[in-house]
């Protein structure tokens, strides 16, 4: 999840403002289902859309986060170009 961060952040978004509302208002789990299903829905897509169409970027990505453990600054470049394969392919929210 670490590699993919920013681009949930980007292709999850209305997901995770549904979520952290609803978590906010401190509901119990079984009262925020419905956000927790389609959080979970919009990560997995996302990581679909990594895995199948942003390949190089997202290998890139987790090497670079594993050999620069706690140096992740290292890896922005990186990041950004994943970020923008994400988005370019329409992951997560994006597709709709």
């Amino acid at each position: 999840l670490y590699a993919l961060g920013s681009g949930i952040n980007v292709c999850c978004n209305s997901a995770i403002q549904s979520y952290t509302t609803a978590s906010a208002a401190k509901l119990h789990p079984s009262a925020k289902e419905l956000q927790i299903e389609s959080l979970q829905s919009c990560v997995s897509a996302v990581t679909v859309v990594a895995s199948n169409n942003c390949t190089e970027e997202f290998d890139a990505m987790k090497a670079c986060l594993t050999s620069n453990k706690r140096q992740w600054v290292k890896c922005e470049a990186l990041k950004k170009g994943l970020d923008l394969c994400l988005v370019k392919n329409k992951a997560g929210e994006l597709a709709n």
